[in-house]
């Protein structure tokens, strides 16, 4: 019962609140919009990059069992002194590993035209690989097992030159490539889960090159013979036994490495968003300073008629709050439909949020209210300790 008495004791406050802050709309719609703002950014980050997060780590899964080797450039090792494979050594590689196969890479970077014409079309890394099919998965058009005199081009290659399945361009690297091909396919896009960065790199085949020197050789280990990490071992312990001669990597660490920098770019964002909520809490403030100034008069009234300073204290910290509830409630709204186009966008399923995705837009919204709350103590602190006599005045 004393609950009761106690919830109806505030209604009247509540009520002298809501009527305030629609009286001031103008000021009290630029406050709302600030706590938005501030609820969006935190959300959306959030929401948004955990979005980027799962199709990321999606493209990582499909390369598990996946690894690279690279040389390391050494002028005293004559073996490695270009920085790159031999034949002899590729081959040695393949009888080291166990259920591995073991594809040499050769990369140089390069220019293609379109043909006929012959006007530049855009330069692009050009790489020699037998079979671009042990990484990614063909988007549009097929890889015949012989491709002697077509290419494969990546996604955001294809976007930028308006290159289609059938198209013929003449590429020319400083290796030794140069003539027309035909594109006989269109790789999916990889994002930055790719060994290669296939995205923006124009496979050739490697008989395409008159060269035996590979800038890279990559490890598909078959998950029930071996592990990949156990097989990178097995290579980089033979050929780093007189010095560090290679270094490889396995696609997991990559991941590790990834999913580290997002987090760290994801609190670094966090951290502006908050700035968001910082403005939004000093522009509630004077929402509520100039709000108090220009009502001295009716708070000298209320307090010389007996009204308590918690009372007007509470009166004028209930108007930052619904401010920023109200401010909390929209911006939910819009980051939850941000996220979803983000979530369709990147991952396939509109509704496709996570724990941490909710986390963030949770945590963007009761920032957005405490700051409001914070925000309306001074205001309301400062106009509930005048004299009643000054404030009639």
């Amino acid at each position: 019962m004393n609950l009761l008495y106690r919830l109806a004791a505030r209604v009247p406050t509540v009520l002298m609140a809501r009527r305030n802050v629609s009286r001031a709309r103008a000021r009290s719609a630029l406050a709302v919009a600030a706590v938005v703002i501030g609820v969006v950014a935190i959300g959306t980050i959030g929401a948004g990059g955990e979005a980027f997060r799962q199709n990321q780590l999606s493209a990582y899964e499909q390369l598990g069992g996946v690894a690279t080797v690279d040389p390391v450039w050494d002028p005293e090792d004559e073996s490695l002194a270009d920085g790159t494979f031999s034949e002899r050594q590729v081959d040695r590689m393949r009888q080291l590993t166990t259920g591995t196969t073991v594809a040499p890479v050769v990369d140089q970077g390069g220019s293609f035209v379109r043909d006929p014409e012959g006007d530049p079309l855009l330069t692009a890394q050009v790489k020699g690989l037998d079979d671009p099919r042990m990484l990614y998965e063909v988007e549009s058009g097929e890889i015949p097992a012989d491709w002697r005199r077509s290419v494969v081009v990546g996604a955001r290659v294809a976007e930028n030159g308006d290159i289609e399945v059938g198209d013929r361009v003449s590429v020319a690297t400083n290796g030794g490539v140069d003539g027309d091909f035909r594109v006989v396919a269109v790789l999916e896009s990889r994002g930055f889960a790719s060994p290669l960065n296939a995205d923006r790199t124009v496979f050739v085949p490697l008989s395409a090159f008159d060269t035996e020197e590979y800038g890279q050789v990559i490890l598909q280990v078959d998950p029930q013979v071996s592990s990949v990490e156990a097989e990178t071992r097995k290579v980089e312990q033979r050929f780093n036994d007189r010095g560090p001669n290679v270094d490889g990597e396995t696609v997991q660490s990559q991941r590790e490495n990834f999913e580290e920098a997002m987090g760290t770019i994801s609190q670094f964002l966090l951290a502006i968003g908050a700035i968001s909520l910082l403005v939004a809490a000093v522009t509630i403030a004077n929402t509520m300073l100039m709000s108090a100034i220009e009502r001295e008069g009716e708070i000298g009234v209320l307090r010389a008629v007996g009204y308590p300073k918690r009372a007007v204290v509470s009166m004028l910290v209930a108007e930052s709050t619904m401010l920023g509830v109200l401010g909390a409630v929209v911006g939910v709204a819009l980051a939850l439909a941000i996220g979803s186009v983000l979530n369709y966008q990147l991952v396939g399923d509109p509704l496709a949020f996570t724990a941490s995705g909710f986390r963030a837009i949770a945590l963007g919204a009761g920032f957005g209210v405490l700051a409001a709350l914070v925000a309306g103590i001074y205001p309301a602190w400062k106009a509930a300790r005048k004299h009643p006599v000054e404030a009639l005045d």
